[in-house]
């Protein structure tokens, strides 16, 4: 957790250290969006069942400086739903996983003639810290939900997961900002599986449609 919290404050104050550069031209904003997650790794084999993605939401706040005319750096903190979902025999279940996760994307900004709408590309450094980890099963009406370290079940996760993430948008102009449309697809990197002497895989995977809006302000 400490190698984890030190990497988000020096993201951070990169971020900061770089738009104290560039106070013309300072984005903050919000967004929102849905998810769809799947678990990579030796998960289906761990679970003795073929899986697909589990639908989910995700929300957050974002902070950027445009440091050139074609490149932003930016930092976004989002409550992202994360997890899996099989069916078998009827039987729908469901691994959901919560995180709080901080977003570093380098942003190459596409010049387009007249400017009300700017196409992005970028990737980037993630972090997500876990808020929860729960597991369901629902067959007809009739359901039930443990959490992941429950007895029951036994599968403890890590609390922090590392990993990357690439995608696109764009910002198109609107009053004193901009509406943003996002498409990301996140790369957990960290084996999550935290079942004592498994040596099984189990990683996060995450595709994210987003949309929000983006204040510009500054000098």
């Amino acid at each position: 957790m400490r190698t984890a919290g030190s990497a988000a404050l020096a993201a951070l104050l990169t971020l900061g250290l770089a738009s104290s550069g560039s106070a013309q031209n300072l984005t903050a904003g919000a967004k929102a969006g849905v998810t769809f997650a799947d678990l990579g790794g030796d998960f289906e084999q761990i679970i003795e069942a073929s899986t697909s993605m589990k639908t989910g939401f995700s929300f957050g706040g974002f902070f950027g400086a445009d440091l050139h005319r074609m490149f932003r750096l930016q930092g976004e903190l989002q409550y992202v739903q994360k997890g899996a979902k099989a069916e078998e025999v009827g039987v729908t279940g469901k691994f959901k996983l919560a995180y709080l996760e901080l977003l570093v994307p380098a942003t190459l900004l596409i010049p387009v003639e007249g400017g009300v709408v700017v196409p992005r590309l970028y990737a980037g450094p993630a972090v997500a810290f876990e808020l929860s980890c729960k597991v369901s099963a629902s067959v007809g009406e009739t359901s039930v939900e443990v959490d992941c370290s429950d007895e029951s079940v036994e599968a403890p996760t890590k609390s922090v997961d590392f990993g990357v993430f690439f995608g696109g948008g764009l910002d198109i102009k609107a009053g004193p900002g901009a509406i943003t449309l996002d498409v990301l697809y996140n790369l957990g990197l960290t084996n999550i599986n935290d079942f004592p002497g498994d040596p099984n895989t189990v990683k996060n995977r995450t595709l994210q449609i987003l949309a929000g809006y983006g204040f510009r302000f500054g000098s």
